[in-house]
């Protein structure tokens, strides 16, 4: 995609769709929806394969009612993405609430920084956006900039509108050797398919064999960072719900893996609530568990 191409689809569609109103919005989502699923079939092999492979016991019927409420939810998700980029702070706290702030809050009365593992479930942009307003520690998550500069430049803007500050998964581990002397929360969104399969931690996730980058494991294990799950629930159409779940206080005593096995259910627990939220489109299990 060239710079022209992506500053034209940017300013020329992302920026006039981010200034309607939500109602107007869900609109051009329904229309996307149809081009999506219908006339595209955008990814619709890799979904259907997903979906079949997670959920065996399922039938043809089942799996292809949650196939058509992901493309929905999917659609709302990428225009909901485009309004994070002119919503208004007092907006998004609207939209994507913390239930239990008070919890992690706790943490920053100690002086202890913490980690929040959470998935590609729900908008996890919004999650980004919003967070940094309703949390007493100093925000931060790990991304993996994207090759497209021009995105990559003004989806990390985005993110970083009201407080939460960009890191690439590169430089996480220097930033946390720098000891900033305020209590962090990283938020990982730790469901990427890992790039080398003999390197990674291997359990089963959703059914199937999954192997899960080790790095969120041992990063807080090395700063003694308290391990929380965060949940993102849909409360209807454009609304969330953040909550936060224990996983561990005391990463430097429990056993490898123990995190990310901890992880891994809770992922579960929230996918099989609605299984349509989480990113079936993307290719989570493209590599083999090691012999």
């Amino acid at each position: 995609m060239t710079k022209l191409f992506s500053r034209i689809l940017f300013y020329g569609l992302a920026i006039p769709v981010s200034y309607l109103p939500f109602r107007v919005l869900y609109w051009f989502s329904d229309f996307l929806y149809i081009i999506c699923y219908y006339i595209v079939g955008y990814r619709k092999k890799v979904v259907q394969n997903n979906l079949k492979n997670s959920f065996p016991d399922l039938s043809d019927s089942e799996l292809k009612s949650i196939e058509k409420k992901f493309y929905r939810h999917f659609t709302d998700f990428l225009v909901e993405s485009a309004k994070s980029f002119t919503i208004s702070e007092k907006e998004i706290i609207k939209r994507c609430s913390i239930i239990n702030p008070e919890f992690p809050n706790s943490y920053y009365e100690k002086g202890k920084s913490v980690m929040i593992l959470c998935g590609h479930y729900n908008n996890w942009e919004y999650y980004a956006v919003g967070l940094q307003q309703q949390m007493k520690h100093k925000t931060l998550a790990a991304f993996h900039p994207l090759k497209n500069k021009f995105f990559d430049r003004v989806i990390k803007k985005s993110r970083q509108r009201f407080g939460m500050k960009m890191v690439s998964m590169r430089e996480i581990p220097r930033y946390f050797a720098e000891k900033d002397p305020e209590p962090t929360m990283a938020i990982m969104v730790n469901d990427q398919s890992p790039t080398d399969p003999k390197k990674s931690y291997w359990n089963t996730f959703l059914n199937q064999d999954t192997g899960w980058m080790k790095g969120a494991e041992r990063l807080a294990a090395k700063y003694d960072q308290t391990v929380l799950f965060g949940c993102i629930r849909k409360v209807k159409r454009g609304f969330y719900e953040v909550t936060f779940y224990p996983i561990t206080d005391e990463p430097r005593t429990v056993s490898e893996g123990y995190i990310l096995d901890k992880h891994t259910e809770y992922l579960e627990m929230v996918i099989s609530e609605h299984p349509e939220f989480w990113l079936w489109s993307h290719k989570r299990w493209k590599h083999k568990r090691p012999n």
